[in-house]
C-alpha cells in the first residue's frame, strides 16, 4: 500500500496559506500593497474585533475588470509578472498571485471592484475558497475587499491569535509602515466603528514623518540624502540623543517596499558604533532606491525579505550614507549628507579623524555659522604654549567679551559644579560640560587617531596555536586568509577542521583567541568583511581611555577648563562620551530670561 498521497486541494491550500496569512494584520498588508499597485490615492481600513470578525479594504484605484475579478482569487494568477524573466525586475509591491487567494482558503472573502469606465460594480464571494455568488453591484471606481470570520474554517489556527488588542496594534503599526512609504496617498484606519488614524495625502515626505515618528523625531533627525552609481539612500536618522528601548521606530525601504534586513541592521549598528548609549535603539526612516535588476524580493511568501546582487556595496554604502550625516551640521537649513562615498568603516574613522579645525568642530558640535571665523581664532590661539601668548589674559585676568571674536564655539570657562562639570559662557547662554565624560571621548579619538596612523602592529606567538574550529570555519580560514593578515590574524588551516594561529594583533595579546577568530569569520561568512578585531581593539582602547580621563572631584584650573574645551571642538564625535551620553548642555540666554520672567 502507497505511503504517498496527494493532499485534497483544500487541505493543500490551507497550508499555502499558512505562509501568507499569519494574522489579520498579514491581511491587512496584502491587500493594501494591492490597493497600492492599483493606483489608489484614497485607502481606507475598516476592522472590527481585531480583524477577527471583520476587514474591509477599500481603495479608488483602477478596479478590476468583471471576467477578471474570478481569475484574481486563483493561486498563482496576477497581473503584475507575465514570465521568469519579469520576476529579476519586479516594480510592484504584489507579484507573486497568493494573497487573495490564501484569504479565500482561511476566510470569508468578498470582492467588489469597479474600473473606471465601467457601468457597474460586480461582487464576487467565497467561503473557504469555494464561490459563492458573483453578482453586479453600485459601487464609485475603485475595489473594497471584505475579509470576515478568519480562520473560521482551520480553529486550530485561530486559538494562536493574540488578544484583539495586540491584534489591532499589530494592524496600526502595518499601517503606518505602509503609509510611510507612500505619502502621496490618503489612509484612514477605524475599528469598531471609531476612527484611530486618518492621514490626508501628504504634500511632501518630510510631513508624513511627522505624523507617523512625531514632530520631535524631527526636530532631532538628521537628513540623508546620498547618491552612488545606482544606488540612492535617503531618510532621517535620529540624532544619538533620540532613541528607543527597542528596534520599534526604525523603519526600511528598499524600492518602495517595506523589508526587515540584517545587513540593514549590522550597517545601522556600525554607523552607530560609539555614540549610542548602552541598550538604546536609533530612530530612522530610511529610504534604499536602486535598479530593480540588482535586489531579489522573491525570498520570501511575505515579501518582507530582499537579497542583494552586491551585498557589500549596499551594506557599506548605507552604513557611510548614516554615518557621515550624524557626523554633518544639524544646523544647516539643507540638513543633509554632502560626504563622499567610501566603502569600509575604516575609512570612515580615518577619513574624519584628520579633518582640519573648523569643519571637525562644525560636525562634532553642531555649530552656528556665526561662530566658524571665532573657532578658527580660538584654536590657533589655544594652540600656542602659555609663555608664547601676548596680550592674552591669563587666569587670573578677566576676560574681555565685548568683542565678537573673543567667545569660541564651547565659551569660555568660568567656573567649575561640585567636581564634575564645568561652567562655560558662550555668544548663546551657558554651557555645561560634563569634564569626565567630555576628556574621555577626547583621548579615546586621540588615541584611535594614533592606532590608525601606524602599520597593524601583530606579535608572533613563540608557540603557535592550534585551534579546532570545525570543517566549515576551517575551510573559510583558507578562502579569506589575506583578509584575516588585514586585521591582524596570520592563520593557517593545519588539518580537516584544524588551524594553526601564529600571529595575532599585539593590542589583543591577553583575548581569548578562540572566540576572536570565531567572531572575525562569522563576520566573513554573513558581510564578506569583519570589524570584530578593530571593534576589541576599540573596546581597550575605550577602557584605557576611561581610566584616563579626568576624574571627579578634580579641581581643575580655567586654562585647564578652556585646555579642554578647545580638545573638544576639534573632536569628531565630542557631543557623547564614548558610552553614549552626552558630553555637554547648553542653556540659551533667551531660556534663562524665560525662566527668571526677565521682560515680562
Amino acid at each position: 500500500m502507497s505511503r504517498i498521497h496527494r493532499l485534497e486541494q483544500v487541505v493543500a491550500d490551507q497550508i499555502a496559506a499558512g505562509e501568507v496569512i499569519e494574522r489579520p494584520a498579514s491581511i491587512v498588508k496584502e491587500l493594501v500593497e494591492n490597493s497600492l499597485d492599483a493606483g489608489a490615492t484614497v485607502i481606507d481600513i475598516g476592522i472590527e474585533e481585531g480583524g477577527v470578525r471583520k476587514i474591509v479594504v477599500s481603495d479608488n484605484g483602477t478596479g478590476i475588470e468583471k471576467d477578471d475579478i474570478p481569475l484574481a482569487v486563483e493561486r498563482h494568477a496576477t497581473s503584475k509578472i507575465r514570465d521568469a524573466k519579469d520576476i529579476t525586475q519586479v516594480v510592484t509591491m504584489g507579484f507573486r498571485g497568493e494573497a487573495l487567494a490564501s484569504v479565500a482558503a482561511v476566510a470569508k472573502l468578498d470582492i467588489c471592484s469597479r474600473p473606471q469606465d465601467a457601468s457597474n460594480a460586480w461582487t464576487l464571494r467565497l467561503e473557504g475558497g469555494t464561490k459563492v455568488h458573483f453578482k453586479p453591484q453600485g459601487r464609485q471606481a475603485g475595489t473594497t475587499v471584505e475579509v470576515s470570520d478568519l480562520f473560521y474554517n482551520t480553529p486550530a489556527r485561530r486559538r494562536f491569535l493574540k488578544t484583539t488588542r495586540s491584534e489591532l496594534n499589530q494592524i496600526t503599526e502595518i499601517s503606518r509602515v505602509l503609509a510611510l512609504g507612500n505619502p502621496l496617498c490618503g489612509f484612514t484606519l477605524r475599528h469598531n466603528g471609531r476612527e484611530l488614524e486618518q492621514m490626508s495625502a501628504a504634500r511632501s515626505a518630510n510631513e508624513r514623518v511627522i505624523h507617523i515618528l512625531g514632530q520631535d523625531f524631527i526636530d532631532e533627525a538628521r537628513h540623508v540624502d546620498l547618491t552612488r552609481n545606482d544606488l540612492r539612500l535617503w531618510g532621517w536618522v535620529g540624532s544619538p540623543n533620540f532613541t528607543r528601548s527597542n528596534s520599534s521606530r526604525q523603519f526600511f525601504y528598499v524600492n518602495g517596499r517595506s523589508v526587515q534586513d540584517y545587513l540593514v541592521a549590522h550597517a545601522v549598528k556600525q554607523a552607530y558604533k560609539d555614540i549610542l548609549f548602552h541598550g538604546r535603539h536609533p530612530v530612522f526612516a530610511l529610504f534604499l532606491e536602486l535598479e530593480p535588476t540588482d535586489v531579489d524580493v522573491n525570498v520570501h511568501p511575505t515579501k518582507s525579505e530582499v537579497r542583494y546582487r552586491n551585498n557589500r556595496t549596499v551594506h557599506d554604502f548605507i552604513m557611510s550614507g548614516i554615518y557621515r550625516s550624524l557626523r554633518a551640521d544639524p544646523t544647516d537649513p539643507k540638513h543633509h549628507v554632502e560626504a563622499d562615498f567610501v566603502t569600509d568603516r575604516d575609512q570612515v574613522v580615518s577619513s574624519t579623524l584628520n579633518l582640519d579645525p573648523k569643519p571637525a568642530a562644525q560636525r562634532s558640535l553642531g555649530l552656528s555659522d556665526t561662530n566658524q571665523a571665532r573657532t578658527q581664532w580660538w584654536l590657533s590661539e589655544a594652540l600656542i604654549p602659555e609663555k608664547e601668548h601676548t596680550g592674552r589674559p591669563t587666569r587670573d585676568e578677566p576676560i574681555d567679551i565685548e568683542t565678537d571674536s573673543v567667545l569660541p564655539p564651547l565659551g569660555t570657562a568660568i567656573g567649575q559644579l561640585k567636581g564634575a562639570y564645568i561652567l562655560a559662557e558662550n555668544d548663546d547662554g551657558l554651557v555645561v560640560v560634563d569634564m569626565h565624560a567630555a576628556h574621555e571621548r577626547v583621548l579615546y579619538e586621540e588615541m584611535k587617531a594614533h592606532r590608525g596612523r601606524n602599520e597593524l602592529a601583530r606579535q608572533r606567538l613563540l608557540i603557535p596555536e592550534t585551534l579546532d574550529v570545525g570543517a566549515q570555519d576551517a575551510e573559510l580560514v583558507e578562502e579569506h586568509a589575506e583578509e584575516l593578515v588585514n586585521v591582524g590574524l596570520v592563520v593557517e588551516r593545519s588539518g580537516p577542521t584544524t588551524v594553526k594561529l601564529r600571529e595575532i594583533p599585539a593590542l589583543l595579546a591577553t583575548s581569548d583567541m578562540q572566540t576572536l577568530l570565531s567572531d572575525v569569520l562569522d563576520d566573513l561568512r554573513e558581510h564578506g568583511q569583519s570589524d570584530a578585531v578593530t571593534d576589541r581593539e576599540h573596546q581597550i582602547l575605550a577602557t584605557m581611555a576611561c581610566h584616563n580621563a579626568i576624574r571627579f572631584n578634580r579641581r581643575l584650573t580655567l586654562d585647564e577648563m578652556n585646555a579642554l574645551l578647545r580638545k573638544m571642538e576639534v573632536t569628531e564625535n565630542a557631543g557623547h562620551c564614548n558610552h553614549g551620553r552626552p558630553t555637554f548642555r547648553t542653556q540659551s540666554l533667551k531660556e534663562l530670561d524665560r525662566k527668571f520672567l526677565r521682560g515680562q
